[in-house]
């Protein structure tokens, strides 16, 4: 009879499909293929009929998925209904993902037996978080203490975590990954199609951003700079994908500036893989990072970024070879570094290529779910 294999529970808060979310699909999918671990995607739901993008997405990539039932105001009511639906469901390890999963993933634990590792995404300490936001984050920091492994996706996530008291012997850094090949290539005629639903004229530059709307992401930066070129007569135009809590103030700040007619909010898209196949550059103007995915996932397309150096950015980046830095909030420097790309194309694409080389050798899915394996294999064993 063959063995059983370990069924490990990718367990997250999810708010859409952004970089967390992409590393669990991601490496969900070396998982199966490699044959060593069942991956489980749970999503922590508020209400029964809560609809949750990730969990429609694992289900249509033929993942096993589960809505796992927590509503904040009844927590200590539910986590036993969690902990038997997770028990009921054969999982082995529960693999946390964010603030929210590692605490009550550390009291299911209690509950189960189950053991829990984390994976720390991103570590921003923005100024009008909520205070039960904080007091979460707070609780997290504080459990770390007793997690057997915890995985930084940065080196600075790292230095937060062992500063804030976890053992800096079980805390290990692993890159994010994303798969070098997505899919296939746009169809020319296609490409122009999708650039002209996009309302882009055949003379425009469009320069694609990807990500939650969020404070850390700094896309107000955007706005104003398209501002700047629109006033300078570059033909410009921008798309801003995603969703999030800066939403309202980002479309104000459009208004503003008098520049919907160059800078779009298109919210939500699931076609992010076009879209950067259709792009001519990718900004990311971030005030913090861990390694973003939706860089990683620009520069498998050998997209010409520009980016600022935060997290472990630079170990990807590097000025002048990989793509331009700007510092962050500088919206001159990020005017003058698009400026420059639209005035010496040849330069981008030089690049492009050497980025996505780059992305080849360190970030691959590949090598990312070959590090995870060994965490799990402390478990598994």
């Amino acid at each position: 009879m063959s063995q059983r294999l370990p069924r490990v529970l990718h367990f997250i808060d999810s708010g859409g499909l952004y970089g967390a979310e992409s590393v669990v699909l991601n490496l969900s999918a070396r998982m199966l293929a490699a044959g060593r671990f069942v991956p489980v995607i749970g999503c922590i739901v508020t209400r029964k009929d809560e609809p949750n993008d990730l969990y429609d997405r694992a289900r249509e990539l033929g993942f096993e998925a589960e809505k796992i039932l927590i509503p904040n105001l009844l927590l200590f009511l539910y986590l036993p209904f969690a902990a038997r639906q997770l028990k009921g469901a054969g999982i082995d390890l529960i693999h946390s993902h964010g603030y929210k999963p590692s605490v009550f993933g550390w009291l299911i634990r209690l509950l189960t037996g189950i053991p829990v590792m984390a994976t720390c995404h991103l570590w921003f300490k923005g100024e009008g978080q909520p205070l039960k936001m904080r007091v979460m984050i707070a609780m997290e920091l504080f459990l770390y203490r007793f997690f057997r492994r915890i995985v930084a996706v940065s080196r600075p996530i790292r230095e937060v975590l062992v500063n804030a008291g976890a053992d800096p012997h079980k805390v290990v850094i692993i890159k994010n990954g994303v798969d070098i090949a997505p899919g296939g290539d746009l169809d020319p005629a296609d490409r122009l199609k999708l650039r002209a639903d996009l309302g882009v004229t055949p003379d425009q530059v469009l320069i694609l951003n990807s990500g939650r709307l969020s404070r850390q992401k700094g896309q107000w930066n955007i706005i104003r700079a398209a501002a700047d070129l629109k006033e300078a007569g570059r033909p410009v135009r921008f798309l801003i994908v995603g969703e999030g809590p800066l939403g309202p103030e980002l479309e104000a700040l459009v208004r503003q500036h008098d520049v919907a007619d160059v800078v779009t909010l298109s919210g939500f898209r699931d076609d992010v893989e076009a879209l950067l196949q259709a792009a001519d550059l990718f900004i990311l103007p971030s005030l913090d990072e861990g390694m973003p995915m939706s860089l990683l996932e620009a520069a498998g397309r050998r997209l010409p970024v520009v980016v600022t150096p935060v997290g472990d950015v630079a170990d990807l980046i590097t000025d002048g070879e990989t793509g331009l830095l700007i510092p962050p909030e500088d919206v001159p420097a990020l005017v003058q570094a698009i400026t420059r790309l639209m005035e010496d194309p040849s330069l981008g694409r030089r690049m492009g290529e050497a980025v996505f080389k780059k992305l080849e050798q360190e970030y691959s899915s590949e090598a990312m779910y070959r590090h995870y394996a060994e965490v799990y294999g402390l478990f598994a064993g």
